[in-house]
């Protein structure tokens, strides 16, 4: 079981700045309970925030009834997935997300940190053909970037927090929610209970917590797309400055094996 880490040190993006964009660090002005995007790395500056987005609002709306309608499917290779199984992604010890965590987690990802895990990939077809018709799902040069089947044990919670950045929206499509009313997420104070079938679209760069308080597992397909704000020309420099960022890490790594 692989331990996840932070894509990106910000050491390391505090140094980033490639012809096309740019991270600048500034100071943050933050207030402690006040409702507002506070991704924990950095912020691109003029993207429309809501803690969520209606499924019926553009651009969702051009997808979302197709992934919907696709729910029994997914769930069916969800289920032969970890029938097979499906190695756990998600690892406590000496992860961030293990920090915040209480309880039991088990991801099987599909995208992890912008790539296809091929391994998982090739064994859902259905489901990783209605994500690859998405607009704008993240996959690619975009570290913070996951799709994944995410499974939260009775009894757990995972504590308030923020993305790292607000360059993503972050979609739920529930696939197992046996008892809708014990288990539930709060974005920006407003609370929402998962529906089988039924999306929720969200920015995670505002304060979020979730819960299961069942006697079940509660199972969704999550994963991201870049802000709809964002320009096709915006997102290729984006990718051209985390591929700068990731060529430099790997040049500092080599160094240090010689």
């Amino acid at each position: 079981m692989r331990k996840l880490r932070l894509p990106i040190p910000p050491r390391h993006l505090a140094r980033c700045s490639s012809s096309r964009a740019q991270l600048q660090m500034a100071r943050v002005c933050r207030v402690p309970g006040a409702h507002r995007p506070a991704p924990s790395l950095f912020s691109y500056p003029g993207l429309s925030a809501l803690p969520y987005h209606s499924r019926q609002a553009e651009p969702f709306a051009r997808w979302v009834s197709r992934l919907e309608a696709a729910t029994p499917e997914i769930t069916e290779e969800y289920l032969r997935l970890r029938e097979g199984g499906a190695p756990n992604d998600f690892e406590d010890s000496g992860s961030e997300e293990g920090a915040l965590h209480s309880g039991g987690w088990h991801w099987a990802s599909l995208i992890d940190r912008g790539r296809v895990r091929e391994d998982t990939w090739q064994r859902c077809p259905v489901t990783t053909a209605v994500l690859s018709s998405i607009p704008g799902l993240c996959v690619g040069d975009m570290p913070f970037a996951f799709a994944f089947f995410s499974t939260l044990a009775p009894g757990s919670k995972i504590a308030a927090h923020t993305s790292p950045c607000n360059l993503r929206l972050r979609v739920h499509l529930p696939l197992l929610v046996p008892e809708p009313e014990t288990c539930g997420m709060s974005v920006a104070g407003v609370e929402t209970h998962w529906r089988t079938g039924e999306c929720t679209i969200f920015d995670d760069s505002f304060e979020h917590h979730v819960w299961n308080n069942g006697t079940q597992p509660r199972v969704l397909l999550l994963f991201d797309l870049w802000h709809h704000d964002l320009s096709a020309a915006e997102i290729a420099a984006i990718e051209e400055m985390f591929r700068e960022v990731e060529a430099r890490g790997e040049k500092r790594r080599g160094a240090k094996s010689d």
